[in-house]
């Protein structure tokens, strides 16, 4: 039975509440004796987490950095004056960025598609394929790692990582990331340039990388994610659509991979239909703040019952709720890529989820999504728990 320690249930807050992809590193060391490249892709279950940190020995952990954990990224301030004098210029994200205090500087964490480590003058960049050391680990030199700024989902935003003066504005070299003790290197990632796209400001790159489809048949939804995304940036929150142009060309450019429609005129056609139809920024739509209540509010008790040791399962329940509160007696919609996108699984996880609270009678299913008769993309249910 695993032991409810500080380590343990640091593990499970990255794991179950922000997503992150944790791996055991040594007590006072910095390199993993895990083979770990497998974990750069798959995230580990809550059994194998709570076998890590929960047999009763002395661990530290690491994040594994990446598009397993979201797209986090960490930019490493080995110099603690480096880090006073970037938080000083950007006040407006050192603020709420999560940040670390190591023992000769800072880690700050945030979002961003990139990959490899970048070494720089008083630290690193590190993006996929790395990883970073999370407190309450120990320091091979005896300090402790100590959250200065707790992470939570929402502090953890999207970056332009060079207009968020991370790094320089230059090509993206990515070099080998550190390599433990008996495990595998990660592939070498090609080095990028920056778009021109950056010149916008920040958070335009973030927009057009954060929506680009991944399969055929989205373009649809991910132009009007695009613009729902660019709408929430404060430069272009009342922007005439139509200036956005050389943005959407961006972004149809590299969106060409994935999507049949492959004329430009088609996307454009649709983004300046999806603009006047975004009623909210991304982030301050109701079903966000329905699940920011959800993760807030203490959970259900049959949720507690039925999955005591299953915070993702707990908050899920908590949502249901919320939902039906708001429905008042009417059903409510939710269909499994919402809950895959709020608790960034998959949509086979998620419907896996869904199934198994309508197995234990905590849902019920009033009309089922994706039919002839319901064509919506959700299912309808009622909650049905205490």
């Amino acid at each position: 039975m695993a032991k409810e320690t500080p380590i343990l249930k640091s593990a499970e807050y990255y794991a179950d509440r922000l997503g992150w992809c944790v791996i055991p590193i040594p007590h006072g060391q910095k390199k993993a004796r895990i083979k770990w490249k497998r974990y750069q892709t798959e995230r580990p279950d809550r059994e194998q987490v709570r076998k890590w940190f929960g047999n009763g020995h002395p661990r530290n952990m690491a994040v594994v950095l990446g598009p397993v954990s979201g797209d986090l990224c960490c930019r490493d301030f080995d110099v603690a004056e480096s880090y006073t004098a970037w938080a000083k210029a950007h006040p407006d994200i050192a603020d709420r960025l999560p940040t670390v205090k190591t023992a000769k500087g800072y880690h700050v964490y945030f979002r961003a598609d990139r990959d490899g480590i970048k070494h720089l003058g008083d630290g690193e960049f590190r993006g996929g394929g790395g990883y970073c050391m999370l407190p309450p680990s120990v320091h091979p030199d005896g300090p402790k790692y100590e959250w200065i700024i707790r992470p939570t989902a929402e502090s953890l935003i999207a970056l332009d990582p060079v207009l968020a003066g991370f790094v320089p504005n230059e090509g993206y070299v990515t070099e080998q990331t550190e390599q433990p003790e008996n495990t595998e290197k990660p592939e070498q990632t090609e080095t990028t340039e920056q778009p021109e796209a950056m010149v916008w400001g920040v958070g335009v790159e973030a927009a057009i990388r954060g929506t680009l489809p991944r399969e055929y048949g989205t373009r649809n939804r991910k132009v009007f994610e695009l613009a729902r995304s660019l709408k929430s940036l404060p430069q272009f929150a009342d922007a005439d659509p139509r200036n956005l142009r050389p943005i959407v060309q961006e972004w149809h450019r590299r969106a060409l991979a994935k999507i049949r429609t492959k004329e430009f005129e088609e996307t454009w056609i649709d983004f300046l239909k999806a603009w006047p139809r975004v009623r909210y920024a991304k982030g301050t739509e109701p079903m966000m703040q329905t699940f920011r209540r959800a993760v807030e509010s203490e959970p259900p008790r049959i949720a507690v019952t039925k999955y005591p040791e299953n915070q993702r399962l707990q908050i899920l329940v908590a949502l249901c709720r919320e939902l039906q509160r708001a429905a008042g007696g009417q059903p409510f919609y939710l269909s499994c890529r919402k809950v895959g996108e709020l608790f960034q699984a998959s949509h086979t996880e998620a419907n896996r989820w869904l199934f198994l609270l309508e197995q234990d009678r905590i849902l019920q299913v009033v009309a089922k999504g994706g039919t002839p008769k319901n064509p919506r993309n959700a299912t309808r249910f009622r909650y049905m728990g205490d």
